[in-house]
């Protein structure tokens, strides 16, 4: 069996189960952002932050919250996200079967996987962390649930691709028929004062806003806005109203790396639900 092991297990989160969700449980009792009450009809997906659990767990975790509330539970949850070391290919789909942490084992849908007949390439996911920061949350608020995980790396992350990707998620549900949520994994501005990333950040926001896919590519081009996943979120975009033309999107949680520890330049997390 081709496995995944965990690659920044004990620097991004925890290195032991107990602490992991430990950790999770403390980052819930700040009750940092009130739950937002409204039901939609439909979740397809959502924008989630990526850095370690301590820093970007509380604009993670409202997200869980609402779909726990919800009672969604979803066969496999697809999460795309961005390239941090440019090792593999432009667009990737890991080769493992398995991803394995402390938690235990998550399945990936393979079957999903070749559906969307796109290159697989270990080397793509081997050290990235922008999927597997995301997965100790799903273990642990679907714990009882069956699951499986289907990672997307894009270091190409133009239009072009984003438009790809989301054509081949629709292909591949149409195949298997799974009931899926997509999550756009992504970190906004980096190292900047927190005024000015929450600037920047708001000329991309704005566009998603405005559901306008292009848009976000250009402001993150013109703007010089160092928002590491905005392929992932064009992908979320391109998926969404090509099912749902007229989809809502609703900022869940807004902060930074210096609400944990106090800096002059932090980095921005932000979670964002796309529904109907």
């Amino acid at each position: 069996m081709k496995i995944r092991n965990a690659a920044v297990e004990g620097r991004f989160y925890p290195s032991t189960k107990n602490r992991i969700f430990e950790q999770i449980r403390e980052i819930e009792a700040s009750n940092r952002y009130p739950e937002i009450e409204f039901l939609p009809v439909k979740v397809f997906g959502a924008v989630l932050p990526h850095a370690g659990h301590l820093y970007s767990g509380y604009q993670t975790i409202p997200f869980f919250h609402l779909i726990n509330r919800l009672e969604v539970s979803p066969e496999t949850f697809i999460i795309v996200h961005p390239n941090h070391s440019g090792q593999g290919l432009p667009l990737a789909i890991d080769d493992a079967e398995v991803w394995s942490n402390s938690i235990g084992e998550v399945p990936m849908d393979r079957e999903f996987a070749k559906a969307m007949d796109l290159p697989f390439d270990r080397k793509a996911h081997a050290r990235e962390h922008s999927a597997e920061v995301i997965i100790p949350f799903l273990q642990y608020y679907f714990s009882e649930h069956h699951f499986s995980i289907l990672p997307i790396c894009m270091s190409d992350q133009s239009y072009e691709s984003a438009t790809l990707v989301a054509e081949r998620i629709r292909q591949a549900i149409r195949v298997t028929g799974r009931k899926v949520i997509l999550i756009a994994s992504c970190d906004f501005s980096h190292f900047l004062p927190p005024q000015e990333g929450q600037q920047k950040d708001q000329q991309v926001i704005d566009n998603i806003l405005l559901r306008d896919t292009k848009g976000v590519e250009m402001a993150v081009k013109k703007h010089h806005v160092s928002v590491c996943g905005y392929g992932p979120i064009m992908v979320l975009m391109e998926y969404t109203s090509a099912l749902y033309s007229d989809y809502k999107v609703q900022i869940l949680a807004r902060g930074h790396s210096g609400e944990v520890i106090p800096s002059r330049e932090v980095v921005d997390y932000i979670s964002m639900i796309m529904y109907q």
